[in-house]
Order: C-alpha cells, then structure tokens, then sequence
C-alpha cells in the first residue's frame, strides 16, 4: 500500500528515512527550516548497522571513499596510562569496521540520494506543529494530510512532548588538517582525565571536492 509520508527535518535521519522510504514506494515530502538543507557539526562515527543502511540506500560506497576506516576505539586515563575504552570492530576476522566521517560529507551522500529519487523536498518551512494528520509551519500554512508522519527534527523538536533541557557540561568541536601524529589513522584515540574531561581525536576522511585527510577534535 502506496502511503503519503510527511518527514520534519532534512537531516542524516530525515534522509536516510525518505531515501527509505521512497524505495518501498511511499510518496515522501520532506520539510526543512533551512532555505537550502545543510549539514550542522563537525565528525562522528559510523557503526557497522549504519553501514548496513547506507548500503540499502546505495550510497555505502560512496561514504567509504569519503570517510575514514575505524579499527579500534581507544581511551586512556591521562596520568595513568591505563585504558578505560578499547574497542576492537573485527576480533572475527569478518572485515566489520566503523567509518569516521565529517557531517558534511555524510550529507553530501544522502542528499544526492534524496535528489536521486522522486521525492518533495521543501525547504524554508520550519514545522512548528501537528494537528491530526497534518503538520503545521510557522505562519499557521497547513500541510498534509499525511498517512505517517515522521519526526527528525532534532532533540528539540516542537513535534517532541518531551522538554529538551540543557546539559550541565558543554563540548567542543573542530575540524583540521590531519597532523603530523604517531595517533594512527585508523583509530578513534580519547584521553581522560577522571571522569569530568576528555580530549580526542577522529579521523574523518575528506569532505567533498577535496583531497586533504581531516581529523575532527573534540573537548569536554
């Protein structure tokens, strides 16, 4: 049965979700706030179930090339050495990894994905509400109705009745060059210092139309 999706937010989720969808052949509009959907943050790691839905998407191949292959995931206890996180992906010998990836590029793939197929894609409209089957923008424009709707809007979505509250600790994130490191490229490398600070480093591959391998570092 053919169903008439409606999705909030054209983010990973929201397109992975249509791209999805539309393969099943579901008539699937996507809303977004922005004029023109962009990726927000810096890297993250791709888990090997992620992989798996990328490829259902056909882009798998695609995020490979960009991103970074992720052996092991290491922490260690900054004074003492010793290693509070140690994650290995392929004790089998399957070839099963992680991909580090910057957002841009992890985006890069799924809206050409999206762009691929026929799917609405409406930019420019922040869903601000429901009301039954139908979702409502800013500026009270109706929308719909629609047989599902999907929320992926984020942590703070209007559409969520849960409150998103602030945490009481903050990050911080950026996105260079690859240095000159003994850190190895294939490994997620974190230092503690007890259980309140952390620093690391992420391989993330390149982003779109370039050539420079990238590290996303962080600290809380």
């Amino acid at each position: 049965m053919k169903l008439h999706i409606g999705i909030a937010g054209a983010g990973i989720g929201g397109l992975a979700a249509a791209a999805l969808l539309a393969d099943r052949g579901h008539a699937v509009t996507v809303f977004d706030q922005f004029e023109a959907p962009k990726p927000v943050g810096s890297g993250l790691v791709i888990q090997p179930v992620g992989l798996s839905v990328l490829d259902q998407i056909g882009v798998g191949d695609a995020a490979r090339d960009l991103g970074a292959r992720i052996a092991r995931m290491r922490g260690d206890e900054a004074d003492s050495g010793r290693p509070v996180l140690d994650v290995r992906y392929d004790h089998a010998g399957t070839g099963r990894h992680g991909l580090g990836i910057h957002r841009s590029a992890l985006f890069h793939v799924l809206i050409n994905a999206v762009s691929a197929r026929n799917i609405t894609l409406t930019a420019g409209t922040r869903i601000s509400a429901r009301d039954g089957q139908d979702l409502l923008s800013e500026g009270g424009q109706r929308h719909g109705p629609f047989d599902l709707l999907v929320d992926a809007a984020g942590a703070a979505s209007p559409l969520s009745p849960l409150d998103a509250r602030p945490l009481p600790y903050g990050a911080i994130w950026g996105t260079v060059d690859w240095p000159d490191t003994n850190l190895p490229l294939d490994h997620l490398s974190q230092r503690y210092r007890k259980a309140d600070r952390m620093i690391g480093a992420l391989p993330v591959g390149r982003l779109p139309n370039e050539t420079a391998q990238k590290a996303a570092i962080f600290w809380s």
